[in-house]
């Protein structure tokens, strides 16, 4: 019974809510938490195709290019996030046993430990460009379309095609706590449940710690947060909200601050950023093969799409693949599309769409420069502590211990009094395939920025290749 009990010392009260044999338990070694542990209810949603797609997909989606060491995948960190949801919700059912009755904390308990493990179900292709850059340039539509939708559809597949053991009730349920909505179902079940997986309210849920720690981890950065077990462990429910401790009202602000630095220096790279558009255009090459813009409602063909989709494209035959194998040639040879300039504004400012932004700095050009509009490319973005630009400590509760009952909202004082004075911002970046026209682009931009938004961007520091190159490491004198 050695593996039972390391279980139950992992857990903390563990499932001693549920009565497990040592047959029902499996482990999986994670670099964040050691050892991963479920019983074979939860390993049914795992082990098969569709959840194993995820292994062929990066979490950090091109950020390897620049970050050599981001190669994890969204396999495991959705393994991460259902080990957290389940530690979570088993902490505060030990802290306030009387929320529910038996039955119904073992009922939740699984069920929310599978909502964080299919809560990325539905990424595509190198994660977040599918859905934030692809699909809007292939739609062209009102209506967005998003992974948690895919991540829906995948599980609601998952559940026709293999026995999970669920009943149709609970996976709309995991489906409602995925999407963080308790709109999406009508079974009476409070809002904090909803709050564990995907938090709508603060922003403090499983996810969003995990992927924090885990790309901290294989990008070689300190976390902010070692181990959210403390804050899990004495984690309270008043009023509908989980509530916090106010001594650690500081931890999860710089929660929140580590996400503004990772978005900052790591999710928005401005190379990242050029491979993205590098591989976008590959794959609106090849749409008319693929049919991406349909796939994403077929559940049966889009759970076979993940990364490997450059390789297939680049390996395939015929003129129809000459396009994207250009691209992909460019892209490992590291002929990159070009970065060329930056505006940034404040989050109150109302920017004008992607493409309006294109054609102004198009009518900027001289007549005499040589530029094709589709070399041009213009990406904007909002970079946040994760709530607008309020502190995200005011949207955060937190109790005392001399009170462990009454609810305190957080504050400028509660944690300390060096705040930034905003907590958002906005920026306009444009890249372009050609270098030779780099040059009048930038200037262009110049105009469109002094012209529309009041200012000139300052002058950017490009990354200049060497003129002469270093070929011979002999002749390189060590001191």
């Amino acid at each position: 019974m050695a593996e039972q009990e390391e279980y139950s010392q992992c857990q903390g009260i563990g499932y001693t809510l549920i009565k497990h044999s040592k047959s029902e338990i499996r482990k999986i070694s994670d670099p964040i938490y050691d050892f991963i542990y479920f019983d074979q209810a939860i390993w049914k949603v795992i082990d098969n195709p569709i959840y194993q797609r995820l292994r062929n997909i990066k979490q950090l989606g091109t950020t390897s290019w620049v970050f050599q060491g981001a190669n994890h995948t969204r396999f495991e960190h959705c393994l991460g996030v259902g080990h957290l949801a389940q530690q979570f919700i088993t902490s505060i059912y030990k802290n306030q046993p009387q929320l529910d009755g038996e039955e119904d904390k073992r009922r939740n308990i699984k069920l929310v430990t599978i909502a964080g493990i299919v809560h990325d179900l539905g990424h595509g292709p190198f994660s977040h460009m599918f859905d934030n850059l692809l699909i809007p340039k292939l739609t062209n539509t009102s209506e967005l379309w998003c992974h948690e939708q895919a991540s829906e559809m995948l599980f609601n597949y998952m559940y026709d095609k293999y026995q999970l053991g669920l009943e149709k009730d609970d996976v709309n349920f995991i489906n409602a706590l995925v999407h963080g909505d308790n709109n999406k179902v009508s079974n009476g079940k409070k809002q904090w449940f909803y709050d564990i997986v995907s938090n709508k309210r603060n922003g403090i849920d499983v996810d969003r710690v995990d992927y924090i720690r885990r790309d901290c981890h294989h990008l070689g950065q300190p976390p902010c947060i070692k181990d959210f077990k403390y804050l899990m462990e004495e984690s309270r429910v008043i009023g509908d909200e989980i509530c916090y401790p106010q001594r650690y009202a500081f931890n999860i602000y710089d929660l929140f601050n580590t996400r503004y630095k990772l978005f900052k220096i790591v999710y928005l790279n401005r190379i990242s950023q050029c491979i993205e558009q590098m591989i976008c255009d590959i794959l609106l090459s090849v749409n008319n093969i693929y049919k991406f813009d349909q796939i994403i409602y077929q559940p049966e063909k889009y759970y076979k799409l993940n990364d490997s989709i450059i390789e297939q494209i680049d390996s395939a035959e015929g003129p129809e693949y000459a396009k994207a194998q250009a691209i992909i040639k460019r892209l490992k040879t590291r002929e990159l599309y070009k970065f060329v300039s930056e505006a940034l504004v404040p989050s109150s400012t109302i920017l004008e769409s992607n493409d309006k932004i294109r054609d102004e700095i198009l009518a900027y050009m001289t007549s005499s420069a040589q530029v094709n509009i589709d070399e041009i490319y213009v990406s904007q973005g909002k970079v946040s502590f994760g709530s607008n630009n309020e502190n995200p400590i005011h949207l955060v509760h937190f109790y005392k211990g001399s009170d462990q009952d009454l609810k305190i909202q957080g504050n400028d004082t509660t944690h300390s009094f060096c705040m930034p004075k905003q907590f958002s911002e906005k920026f306009i970046r444009i890249f372009v395939s050609n270098v030779q026209i780099i040059q009048p682009v930038e200037k262009a931009f110049e105009l469109y920025c002094k012209n529309k938004l009041g200012f000139t961007p300052i002058n950017q520091d490009r990354y200049q290749t060497p003129q002469k190159q270093v070929t011979d490491f002999s002749q390189i004198k060590i001191r």
